[in-house]
C-alpha cells in the first residue's frame, strides 16, 4: 500500500515538473515575440468592404390608380366572392348578382317602345313652301356672295368711289403741302398759308379715313347679312329634314315619344354595358388588383332609384409605388429617373430595385422635420409591396 501511494506522488511530481517546463517555453516565447521589431509583425490586411454612402428613407407602399366599382340599375348581391385584400385577375368574379329586376325594367322600355313605335301614323306634312323658301335663300345667298366678293354691291361701288376721291384730294393735299413748305423756305409766303394747307392736308386725309372706316363697315354688315342668310338656310334646311322625317310619323308627339322611349332603353341598356359586367357577375377590370373597401354584403340591395351604389373599389396594382419621406437637406442627391434599393420591412432580408418617377415640389413638415416625398416605382414581380406596408429607401449619393 505505501509503496503504490509513493508511486503515484512520483508521477504527480514529474506532471508538475513537465507542466512548469511547457509554462516556461511558453513565457519565453511570447517575450521573444514582444521584442520582435514592428517590421516583423504583419498586421491582417482588412478587406471588408467600404460602407455604401447613400440616402436612407423611410417610406409607405401606396398606389397611383384605383378604380370604383358602382351599379346603377336595380339588383341584389346574392354572394360576395372576395374579401378585402385579396389579389384578383383580369375577369375573376367579384360579386353575383340578382338582375331580376333590372331585366324587368328593360323588358317594360322595350315593350313600350314598340308600342309608341306602333301608334306612328301616315300623316304627312306639305313641305312645298319651305322649300321654295330654302331655294331662294340659296339664290340671295350666292348674289350677296359674289357682290361681296367683286365689289359689285351698289352701296359698296357707292363708297369705293368716295374712297377714290377722298383718296384723290388727299394727293392732291399733300402736293399743295410739299409746294407750299417749299415757298414757306424760301420765303416767298408767310406761314399762315402753309397752315391754312396743312389743315386742308388733315382734313383730307380724314377723309380718306371715314371713307375707309364706311367702306369696311359696309362690306361688314354685308358679311353679316350674308352669314345670317346661311344660319336661316341651316336652320330652314333642319326645319325641312324634321318635316320630312315626321311625315313617317303620326304626329310630332308621337314622334318624340317613340324618341324618347328608345332613348330611355338605350340609357338602361347602357347600364349593364360596363367593362367590370359580366352576365350577372361582376368582375375585375384589371389584370393585377387588389380588393379594397368592399361596402356590401349579402342582400345589399343597388341601384334604387337608378341612383350609383359603389360596391367596391379595386387598386391597380401595377401602380404601385412607394412614397419615400427624404429630408430637405438631402433631397439635392435625389435624382429622377435613377436607381434606388427598397428594402421592406416586412422582409429585411429583401432587396427590391426601384426607380425614382417623381419628386415633389412641396415640402411638408413632419416631426419637427421638413420632408419631401418621392415616388419610388419598384420592381416587384412577386407583389412582396403591398399597400399601407413601409419600407425603407436607400438614394445612391454620387462621390
Amino acid at each position: 500500500m505505501k509503496e503504490t501511494i509513493k508511486k503515484r506522488k512520483k508521477w504527480l511530481a514529474t506532471g508538475v515538473f513537465v507542466l512548469a517546463a511547457v509554462l516556461l517555453v511558453v513565457f519565453a516565447i511570447g517575450r521573444g515575440l514582444d521584442k520582435s521589431s514592428p517590421s516583423e509583425i504583419t498586421a491582417p490586411e482588412d478587406t471588408s468592404p467600404e460602407p455604401e454612402q447613400g440616402i436612407e428613407a423611410w417610406g409607405e407602399v401606396s398606389y397611383g390608380t384605383v378604380y370604383d366599382i358602382s351599379i346603377d340599375f336595380p339588383s341584389v348581391v346574392t354572394d360576395v366572392n372576395v374579401r378585402e385584400g385579396d389579389r384578383v385577375t383580369l375577369g375573376q368574379t367579384l360579386l353575383t348578382l340578382d338582375m331580376t329586376e333590372y331585366l324587368g325594367t328593360l323588358e317594360k322600355l322595350r315593350l313600350k317602345l314598340e308600342a309608341d313605335k306602333a301608334q306612328l301614323g301616315a300623316v304627312s306634312q306639305d313641305t312645298s313652301a319651305l322649300e321654295a323658301d330654302i331655294a331662294q335663300t340659296k339664290k340671295d345667298i350666292r348674289t350677296k356672295t359674289g357682290e361681296l366678293a367683286t365689289g359689285t354691291n351698289a352701296n359698296l361701288k357707292m363708297l369705293q368711289t368716295a374712297l377714290d376721291l377722298s383718296q384723290k384730294q388727299f394727293e392732291s393735299a399733300k402736293e399743295d403741302v410739299s409746294n407750299y413748305q417749299a415757298l414757306y423756305e424760301s420765303g416767298a409766303v408767310p406761314k399762315e398759308t402753309l397752315d391754312q394747307y396743312a389743315d386742308i392736308l388733315d382734313q383730307r386725309q380724314k377723309a380718306v379715313s371715314d371713307a375707309q372706316e364706311s367702306l369696311s363697315k359696309a362690306r361688314g354688315d354685308l358679311q353679316t347679312a350674308l352669314d345670317q342668310l346661311n344660319l336661316s338656310l341651316k336652320s330652314k334646311e333642319v326645319q325641312l329634314s324634321q318635316l320630312k322625317d315626321a311625315n313617317s310619323a303620326n304626329t310630332a308627339q308621337q314622334n318624340t315619344g317613340v324618341s324618347a322611349s328608345r332613348i330611355d332603353l338605350d340609357i338602361m341598356r347602357n347600364k349593364s354595358v360596363k367593362d367590370y359586367i359580366s352576365g350577372n357577375l361582376i368582375v375585375s377590370n384589371v389584370k393585377n388588383g387588389i380588393v379594397q373597401d368592399i361596402r356590401v354584403v349579402n342582400g345589399t340591395r343597388l341601384g334604387m332609384q337608378n341612383a350609383p351604389t359603389t360596391v367596391l373599389s379595386l387598386i391597380d396594382a401595377d401602380s404601385i409605388v412607394v412614397s419615400a419621406e427624404v429630408d430637405e437637406e438631402f433631397i439635392k442627391n435625389v435624382v429622377a429617373g435613377e436607381t434606388v434599393r427598397i428594402v421592406p420591412e416586412s422582409d429585411r432580408d429583401l432587396t427590391l430595385p426601384g426607380t425614382v418617377t417623381r419628386i415633389s415640389n412641396v415640402a411638408v413638415e413632419k416631426d419637427g422635420k421638413r420632408i419631401v416625398k418621392v415616388e419610388v416605382k419598384p420592381q416587384d414581380p412577386d407583389g412582396v409591396l403591398k399597400p399601407g406596408y413601409s419600407a425603407d429607401v436607400f438614394f445612391p449619393v454620387k462621390k
